[in-house]
């Protein structure tokens, strides 16, 4: 895959990239059913990660479920949801990278 910068990233490195992303989606589950006060910092840091990854990585700027992630996870920042609605759209967030594996070639985790 090509970089804003005209520079080919290795495949298995947006593999690698994509595998995390579902653990990162996933620790939020933890963190929220502790009552842990720093969810909110760790969801701003996360989104952070990825706008930057949007704009590194050239196929990631227009493609729709990169920008499902980032909604649903906008969603968690912007509401205190209860641990079933965050579970919820954690899943859902989680389909979406495997999704993401398998349209640009990664294997399942």
């Amino acid at each position: 895959m090509m970089t804003s910068k005209n520079m080919e990233l290795p495949d298995n490195v947006v593999q690698k990239y994509l595998k995390a992303l579902i653990g990162q989606f996933y620790k939020i589950l933890p963190i929220k059913e502790s009552g842990e006060p720093s969810l909110g910092k760790y969801m701003d840091s996360l989104q952070r990660e990825m706008i930057g990854c949007q704009s590194l990585i050239v196929a990631l700027d227009n493609d729709e479920l990169y920008l499902s992630l980032l909604a649903v996870l906008q969603y968690l920042i912007e509401n205190d949801c209860d641990t079933n609605t965050v579970k919820c759209e954690v899943f859902k967030a989680i389909n979406i990278c495997k999704k993401l594996q398998k349209k640009y070639g990664a294997e399942e985790v």
